[in-house]
C-alpha cells in the first residue's frame, strides 16, 4: 500500500512539473510575440514596469495595487510616445500621449461593459453602442462633434474602454496579441487622441488681481510697476541700507569716548572746522571804523595825493 502512494506522489509531482514547464512556454511564447510586434513599429521590449501603475488608475486600471503590468512594448508611434502592455490577466491597454494635460475627463465605453467606478465621472449619454461619462458635462458636450460621433459607431467592438488621464488617451482590449487587433487598437487611441484636442488644458493657478488695478494683468511679470509700489521700492532699499552698514557683524561696538572742547582761538584736528569769533576792538573793526570817522570831521580823503 505504502509502494502505491509513493507512486501517486511521484506521478502527481510529474505533473505539476510538466505543468510548470507549460506556463512559462506559453508565457515566453506570448512575450516573444508582442516583442516581435514591436519591432514592425521599432518599439522597444521590456517584461515588466511597476511605474505604469502609478501613472493610470482610472477605467480599466483602476485595478488592485497586486496586479502587475506585464508584456511592456513601447515607443513612438505617428510621431507621439505610445506604450502597449498587459494589465495581468485583466486586459491589455494602449496608451498614446497627448499634446497637454486637461482637468475634464472623457470616459467612453461600449454599452456591454460595466459604468466607470470613480466617483468624479457623470453620465452624459449614448453615441450609438457606446456610453459616454464625463466630470464635466458642459465640456464633453462640446467635445461630442461628428468626428467622435463616427469613432464611437465605426470603432470595433473590442475596443472596450477608451478614456483620457493625464498627458495620456488610453483604450483598453481584452488581453491579446493578435498583430491586427492590436494595430486597429492602437488606430483608435490615436484618432481619439487627436478628438481631444478641443478639451481645455490644465491651467497654473494664478495671483488675484492688484486691489489698485484689478483689470490689470495677474501675473507679476506682464504688469507694468505702479508708481507706489516703486515708491515702497526705494524706501525698502532706503532702509536695508543703513541696517546693513551698522550691522554688528561689520563694525564692532565701541563705547563713545568723550573728549574736552578746543581751546579759543585753535582748530580741532576731528569733527568740523570752526572759525575763531571776532573780539571787540580787535584790529579788523578798527579800519572799518576810520573812513566813519572822517565822514564825521567833515574831511574828504583826497583821492588824487600823489
Amino acid at each position: 500500500m505504502t509502494t502505491v502512494y509513493f507512486l501517486i506522489a511521484a506521478v502527481a509531482l510529474a505533473g505539476a512539473g510538466v505543468l510548470l514547464w507549460l506556463d512559462r512556454q506559453r508565457s515566453s511564447v506570448a512575450r516573444h510575440q508582442r516583442a516581435i510586434w514591436g519591432d514592425e513599429h521599432e518599439f522597444k521590449f521590456r517584461e515588466t514596469d511597476t511605474k505604469l501603475r502609478k501613472v493610470f488608475r482610472r477605467a480599466t486600471m483602476n485595478a488592485p495595487d497586486h496586479v502587475e503590468v506585464r508584456d511592456v512594448a513601447y515607443g513612438r508611434y505617428g510621431g507621439v510616445e505610445t506604450v502597449v502592455f498587459d494589465l495581468a490577466e485583466t486586459a491589455t491597454v494602449i496608451a498614446v500621449r497627448r499634446s497637454s494635460p486637461s482637468p475634464v475627463v472623457v470616459d467612453l465605453r461600449h454599452e456591454d461593459v460595466l459604468a466607470p467606478a470613480e466617483e468624479d465621472v457623470e453620465l452624459l449619454g449614448a453615441m450609438g453602442p457606446r456610453v459616454m461619462f464625463s466630470n464635466n458635462l458642459d465640456v464633453a458636450r462640446r467635445v461630442c462633434d461628428r468626428r467622435m460621433v463616427a469613432l464611437a459607431n465605426k470603432a470595433p467592438a473590442f475596443v472596450e474602454v477608451l478614456w483620457n488621464e493625464g498627458n495620456w488617451a488610453l483604450g483598453s482590449l481584452p488581453l491579446t496579441n493578435d498583430p491586427a487587433t492590436l494595430n486597429t487598437g492602437l488606430e483608435v487611441v490615436r484618432r481619439f487622441a487627436d478628438l481631444l484636442r478641443v478639451l481645455p488644458p490644465m491651467r497654473e493657478p494664478e495671483d488675484s488681481p492688484d486691489p489698485r488695478d484689478p483689470h490689470g494683468p495677474t501675473r507679476a511679470e506682464l504688469a507694468d510697476e505702479k508708481t507706489e509700489s516703486m515708491r515702497d521700492k526705494r524706501r525698502r532699499q532706503a532702509a536695508a541700507a543703513p541696517a546693513t552698514e551698522a550691522s554688528p557683524a561689520a563694525k564692532p561696538t565701541v563705547p563713545p569716548v568723550r573728549t574736552a572742547p578746543p581751546a579759543t582761538g585753535t582748530s580741532s584736528t576731528t569733527g568740523r572746522g570752526m572759525a575763531p569769533m571776532p573780539v571787540r576792538g580787535s584790529a579788523t573793526r578798527k579800519s572799518e571804523d576810520a573812513p566813519r570817522r572822517a565822514e564825521d570831521t567833515g574831511e574828504r580823503p583826497n583821492r588824487h595825493r600823489s
